[in-house]
């Protein structure tokens, strides 16, 4: 089946504006670090290219949902840190490892089988970060069970705890004390961890909302994603950073039409022309 298209529409992804905007928030946050999101084809502008602009914008690691996003990211060279942010399928243990991907995990399946595929490889400990389901009902471990996941990875030799991470439902809404609270449950699990001598790793919890409206929640690492294609991720913190859209959406005209005023116009004529 031929791809050849006719229809004269495109899209121009601008990656000199990916890296400004990383490069904002990279400012904005430090000393914490970012992690560009380039899961979904990064937005739908194109995951390696995406990628690389992103990390020459000052991205210290990448992020994406499956490991086969990593694996496009490795496949064409990038060797930054990549964070697969939902645990894989056991099945997919040895391409984490085969390919250096960094996994949340939040089973003891998940935990186990990536360590059994590290002691089969006889590889290297492999970086883990323990994902706490505070409020947004996701994906994650339940904040009561989350230290003793964390020990468990610690436990096994073949792993090594990396990070400990959550994710905000509401952030893109300022007014919603919904997020304060999950924050405050993310810090009593950090308070668990650090009273059993349990390691935390690169603490992080901010999406771009929360990364602009949350500053004590920085943490260690913040993950961009809507804000470093240039949009705002809710029309309430628009302007809060200046950033610049990656993407335009351009055709050419293909008909035109010289009507009088008082032309009413297509399905429905609803729209009638005030002039010619």
């Amino acid at each position: 089946m031929s791809t050849t298209t006719h229809r004269p529409v495109w899209a121009e992804i601008d990656l000199g504006a990916v890296r400004a905007n990383v490069g904002i928030f990279a400012e904005v946050v430090a000393p914490a670090q970012v992690c560009a999101v380039v899961k979904a084809d990064g937005y739908g502008h194109g995951a390696v290219a995406v990628g690389r602009a992103a990390l020459d914008g000052g991205a210290r690691a990448l992020a994406v949902a499956l490991v086969e996003e990593g694996a496009q990211l490795r496949e064409a060279g990038v060797d930054a840190p990549i964070l697969v942010l939902s645990e894989p399928v056991p099945e997919a243990a040895d391409a984490v490892i085969a390919l250096g991907l960094t996994p949340v995990v939040y089973t003891t399946a998940g935990i186990d089988a990536l360590a059994k595929a590290v002691a089969t490889r006889h590889a290297e400990p492999l970086d883990v970060h323990v994902k706490v389901d505070t409020g947004m009902h996701r994906v994650g471990c339940a904040p009561a069970q989350a230290a003793d996941f964390a020990a468990h990875v610690v436990e096994r030799p073949e792993l090594s705890l990396a990070g400990v991470c959550t994710h905000f439902a509401v952030a893109d809404e300022p007014g919603n004390d919904y997020t304060d609270r999950q924050r405050r449950s993310f810090e009593d699990v950090l308070d668990v961890l650090r009273s059993r001598a349990l390691p935390t790793g690169l603490v992080h919890a901010c999406n771009t909302a929360a990364t602009l409206t949350m500053p004590a929640a920085r943490y260690d690492l913040v993950r961009i994603g809507i804000g470093a294609y240039g949009i705002a991720p809710a029309p309430a913190l628009a302007g809060r950073v200046a950033l610049e859209p990656a993407m335009s959406v351009k055709a050419q005209v293909s008909h035109v039409q010289q009507l009088p005023a008082g032309a009413r116009i297509s399905y429905g004529l609803r729209y009638e022309t005030p002039r010619a």
